[in-house]
């Protein structure tokens, strides 16, 4: 199979929601690593050299491990957002589909585009999101213990951001 020309959004979002609603989530903030386990699969730190996150893939046992970085200190919430990206790259079948080894810069961009759909559809699930009375957006940022700056993202996304205000404090923080 091909990488396609442009992210599929449509397709990202549908796989998204669908692998976070069989989850059965019950309560937010979203823990990744509880995702990776509950799959089955692998969870390591180590030195990526660079990198934030990576996934193994072993085609002959058909296993997955997720590496994140352990050099960068960076903020739980970046941890967790790489960790549910890998998740999506996993569930998008980019690791099954394409030569991931062989990836023009383009091509790579457009993969982790969808990824990172994939992760703003667990750690900020539409259909919660939707539900919340609060239009607040640092409230959803801590709710979902996702930094202020993919909070607003993921509304723009969304198409939702009009519909919720910044406070005064967190405008300037992006």
């Amino acid at each position: 199979m091909n990488v396609p020309n442009k992210p599929r959004y449509e397709y990202a979002k549908h796989i998204g929601r669908t692998f976070f609603n069989k989850l059965n989530v019950e309560s937010y903030p979203i823990d990744p690593i509880q995702i990776v386990y509950q799959m089955k699969w692998k969870f390591e730190i180590d030195n990526l050299y660079g990198e934030e996150g990576y996934t193994f893939y072993n085609p002959k046992t058909n296993k997955y491990c997720i590496v994140i970085d352990d050099t960068q200190r960076v903020k739980k919430q970046r941890c967790k957002f790489t960790i549910a990206h890998e998740i999506g790259h996993i569930i998008l079948g980019h690791h099954t589909s394409f030569e991931v080894s062989n990836l023009t810069d383009m091509q790579f961009k457009i993969l982790d585009l969808e990824a990172d759909i994939v992760a703003g559809e667990i750690l900020m699930p539409y259909n919660s999101i939707k539900k919340t009375s609060n239009n607040n957006i640092m409230y959803l940022a801590n709710k979902y213990d996702v930094s202020y700056s993919a909070m607003k993202t993921r509304l723009k996304f969304l198409n939702l951001y009009d519909l919720y205000v910044e406070d005064e404090l967190n405008a300037n923080y992006r």
